[in-house]
């Protein structure tokens, strides 16, 4: 599984409304029907920074990768033609806040680099000496490990005593491009990983147990849907995207560790007639995401998820109507 090009050629990294149970204080389970944005004037106060990338369409060479301030309401275009990277895209943080990992290409190859936001240095190739396509980094949340997909396969990086390099790689599948794993994403205790097994319409979510490796499927989607981007915000709070047969809308579920049915939650902050993805919590009662239900390309909004409402991010900078998509969003609330 690769990540998907939006929104023309949908091929990897998605009106939908399950009966799920609720968690106490949250909307009711089920997406908004033509959902509607709220004023400018009302986005909540918040103390962070979110990375993001742009691209008129993937994989055409045009990907930027920016950071945007919310205090000092300030967009920076992070990368430069000093890089020598191509499609800079799918940036992740550093618990501190610090550095974050993605990916781009190099040397006409996939890689995943390092870099702290605002340093003269240029980015350090994390995987410069395994070769083949690297993609979706994450930071482990205690940031002494990365997880990546290599050549169809996940593999954890061991970062050095200072963090700037790779010290060694640990094999989590082996399999190749026979079952294709993507979209890795550590658990809070770094004992679990989730991932996506699969391509298309086969897409679904595991769950491996590190040291065992033993793999179970995480979500059951209904028939003729498919699951991916797994992303784990705390113990209790896991999201995912489904996308159902049909309609092919991209829907957010939020899965509540220990809730009584079992059964993922699809959150009211969904367009049920649009595609809603690329999860990126900010925190207890927020959510940053992508969706095309208020542009004609992908644009950056933040909802609420107990109330549903739905916030645009940053008019006039961020989605200033360009005809570039901005997705795989993530943010900090650490400086």
């Amino acid at each position: 599984m690769t990540i998907r090009p939006r929104p023309a050629a949908l091929a990897a990294p998605l009106v939908f409304v399950v009966a799920a149970w609720s968690a106490p204080g949250l909307a009711a389970a089920g997406c908004t029907s033509h959902h509607t944005l709220e004023p400018a004037s009302t986005f909540p106060s918040l103390p962070g920074r979110l990375v993001y990338h742009s691209y008129l369409a993937y994989g055409d060479g045009s990907s930027r990768m920016f950071l945007y301030d919310f205090a000092s309401q300030a967009l920076t275009r992070l990368d430069s033609a000093a890089w020598a990277i191509t499609d800079p895209m799918n940036a992740r943080f550093s618990p501190d806040g610090r550095r974050i990992v993605f990916m781009g290409r190099q040397g006409g190859n996939w890689h995943v680099f390092q870099w702290s936001p605002g340093s003269p240095d240029l980015p350090t190739n994390l995987t410069a000496a395994i070769g083949g396509r690297n993609e979706d980094p994450k930071f482990s949340f205690d940031g002494r490990r990365i997880v990546i997909k290599h050549d169809g396969d996940l593999r954890i990086g061991n970062l050095s005593a200072d963090g700037g390099t790779v010290a060694s790689w640990e094999a989590v599948t082996t399999d190749g491009w026979a079952t294709e794993e993507s979209m890795p994403y550590f658990s809070p205790s770094g004992k679990y990983l989730f991932y996506t097994v699969g391509t298309g319409a086969s897409m679904r979510i595991w769950r491996m147990d590190l040291a065992t490796h033993k793999a179970t499927q995480f979500s059951t989607p209904p028939d003729g849907a498919h699951e991916y981007y797994p992303v784990v915000r705390d113990y209790s709070n896991y999201y995912f995207t489904r996308t159902l047969a049909g309609s092919g809308n991209d829907q957010i579920l939020r899965h509540a560790v220990g809730q009584a049915s079992g059964a993922p939650e699809t959150l009211a902050l969904n367009d049920c007639e649009r595609d809603n993805s690329d999860a990126a919590p900010v925190d207890e009662d927020l959510l940053a995401f992508s969706s095309d239900a208020y542009d004609t390309t992908y644009s950056l909004v933040i909802g609420h998820l107990r109330s549903g409402k739905v916030w645009r991010i940053a008019p006039g900078q961020i989605n200033s109507g360009d005809g570039r998509n901005k997705l795989g969003a993530d943010y900090t609330a650490r400086r």
